[in-house]
């Protein structure tokens, strides 16, 4: 039995119509009204449904809409949650049904314009909105969840990580190992490899992942949907390259497909831990930074019982007066929790001890409660893998950069989150994740909001990585003590980006873009190349 299927009605090659960006819109002209989709086209305020033209009728209950440049809701939907790239695409086709994305990426395709993928519009670079003269195709309105005939969970791509939880949960009593940050979009974060607070416990998100339906483009330009599954003869390529290769590189991913998903802890402990910066001096930011990285050395593994617990360190800027940790413990059992934090208080003078807040709560209010994405404003982050705690020039740079009196922001911060456990059950060419032996993760960040202050604070935090990873190059090799960078975090300043982000696992993948993406219709800065590139 094939995997391959296409979707009924949209196997034809290019049409033959010309695919100019006509008044009425980008998809008019270009096939979309004959191939029986709804569509939109808006160009100037909504008008109501009534007066909606003959080409915007069609069986989907809600037609796709078309938001070209004019219309008041174009600002909104070419900007994403990083404030600094405001895109200017010809056109958004906004979608709701796989048959509509379908139809636009034909379209796009029929006019020799680019495509790039909107879910949840978190990507840290500008990916997705530098596409000038392209087309921006928003699946957020695709959250459709059902269940396959053999038993898995099938999410449509425009599902946020508060719907997939809370639903999950309520309707099935089972949990998606997925982020913490509540709006971001299943869409790329699961085809980065998907990554939590129950990761630990359970894995990345795509250790759990069965199959996925994604759209392609054949050698002739031809569209069609392919379900992928694991391990199958004819889809498994495509199937793997989803499981970390990184969004905007394959297709357009429709939908995922879960199986064994696990059961969540019916309570967590959370902690909330707080150091004032004006007692940590230099010698025991490195005392609390060292103990921290020997907990999780010596409890990672991924049958150790510590991996219940779950930490996320902000390394706050001085000028925020704190460095905080978060914590979450599976179960009601305070042995765990107690031993961290613990753990985190050896050798450290009597003044620079923490504040810590603690309490036990149902696991589904525990993670609302952990679930921000924050507020919209510009930003730029960078990452690492530590596969061994910090050495001591790590901790000077660090201390350096985030004591440095010249930088004055409260939202500068490194965040040091735990890794390990069953995430490193898993071998690194199982999954296209290659980062299979860490204890933790790293996320640089900083944000701001006033355009005038880009050059200030791009420049701290590419002095601050420079400098703690000054002896291999200004960047986290993949070495004994790091292992390179999240694709998820994506850094355009990266120079090998290649090699950090899927070290081995880069020219497996650059041979499943020749095969599914032979026209590399889906490409941006740091997508993977084609063979040969």
């Amino acid at each position: 039995m094939t995997s391959v299927r296409e979707t009924s009605g949209h196997t034809e090659g290019r049409s033959g119509r010309s695919g100019r960006l006509s008044r009425r819109g980008f998809l008019v002209g270009s096939g979309t009204a004959a191939a029986g989709v709804a569509v939109a086209t808006v160009a100037a305020p909504p008008r109501p449904a009534a007066a909606r033209p003959p080409y915007a009728t069609g069986d989907s209950p809600v037609p796709a809409a078309e938001v070209l440049p004019g219309d008041p809701r174009y600002p909104a939907l070419v900007t994403g949650f990083n404030q600094r790239f405001t895109g200017t695409p010809a056109a958004v086709v906004v979608v709701t049904t796989q048959d509509q994305c379908v139809a636009a990426v034909r379209a796009a395709v029929a006019a020799g314009r680019r495509v790039t993928v909107r879910a949840g519009g978190h990507c840290y670079e500008g990916f997705v909105t530098d596409n000038p003269g392209g087309v921006v195709l928003d699946v957020s309105g695709m959250r459709a969840v059902t269940r396959t005939p053999d038993g898995g969970i099938r999410l449509e791509s425009g599902c946020t990580n508060w719907d997939v939880y809370e639903l999950l949960y309520k309707s099935h009593g089972v949990t998606l190992p997925a982020g913490s940050c509540y709006s971001v979009g299943l869409g790329g974060h699961v085809v980065g490899g998907g990554y939590g607070l129950m990761s630990r416990e359970h894995g990345l998100t795509v250790d759990h992942l069965s199959a996925l339906d994604v759209v392609v483009v054949d050698a002739d330009r031809s569209v069609r949907v392919v379900t992928a599954r694991r391990g199958d003869p004819l889809t498994g390529d495509l199937f793997w390259a989803h499981t970390g290769g990184g969004g905007g590189t394959f297709g357009v991913v429709v939908a995922y497909t879960f199986r064994d998903l696990p059961a969540p802890p019916p309570t967590v402990q959370l902690a909330t831990t707080t150091w004032q910066w004006s007692a940590l001096d230099a010698a025991s930011f490195a005392t609390l930074l060292r103990n921290y990285g020997g907990w999780l050395a010596a409890n990672s593994g991924p049958d150790s019982p510590g991996r219940r617990l779950f930490g996320l360190l902000k390394l706050s800027h001085v000028s925020a007066g704190t460095v905080t940790l978060l914590t979450q413990a599976s179960g009601e059992d305070p042995a765990l929790l107690d031993g961290f934090l613990g753990a985190l208080d050896d050798g450290m003078p009597a003044a620079a001890l923490p504040t810590t807040t603690r309490r036990t709560m149902p696991w589904l209010q525990a993670t609302q409660t952990l679930n921000g994405s924050g507020p919209n404003q510009r930003g730029k982050y960078k990452s690492a893998y530590m596969r061994r705690p910090f050495p001591d020039r790590h901790v000077a740079a660090l201390h350096a950069a985030l004591t440095d009196a010249s930088y004055r922001n409260p939202q500068a911060l490194v965040q040091v989150d735990t890794y390990g456990g069953r995430i490193n059950a898993v071998a690194s060419g199982d999954t296209a994740v290659s980062q299979r032996s860490s204890i933790m993760k790293l996320q640089y960040q900083t944000y701001w909001t006033d355009p005038a202050e880009d050059e200030l604070h791009l420049g701290w935090i590419r002095r601050c990585y420079a400098s703690v990873y000054a002896d291999t190059g200004g960047e986290p090799a993949r070495d004994d003590v790091t292992d390179g960078c999240y694709v998820n975090y994506p850094d355009v300043d990266l120079r090998d980006w290649p090699t950090l982000y899927f070290g081995p696992n880069y020219r497996r993948l650059q041979e499943v873009k020749g095969r599914w993406d032979p026209t590399d219709q889906f490409h941006h800065a740091q997508s993977v190349r084609p063979p040969g590139r």
